[in-house]
């Protein structure tokens, strides 16, 4: 669980600055995800898109641009998840 004042520095935080961090956190998970799949001895041949603030992006895009990398880290966790059974 997030700690409060992290989470309050985050509602803190203009909307662009706050696509920022999810783009981060996202981006972060894949390395984590990459790790966990190199152990495995599986190929990491993926990659987490980095949101780029300075970029005019409507809504709609960047939750497109989101969903699409949420979807590929959840893809790869099936994958890392099938080798270890």
């Amino acid at each position: 669980m997030i700690s409060p004042n992290l989470k309050e520095t985050f509602k803190e935080l203009d909307i662009n600055d706050k696509k920022n961090v999810v783009s981060r956190e996202l981006i972060l998970i894949g390395e984590f995800v990459k790790k966990m799949k190199e152990h495995y001895g599986l190929e990491s041949d993926f990659d987490i898109k980095n949101y780029d603030v300075n970029t005019e992006t409507n809504e709609d895009d960047y939750l497109l641009f989101i969903y699409e990398d949420i979807f590929e880290i959840e893809k790869q966790l099936i994958s890392v998840l099938s080798r270890m059974e």
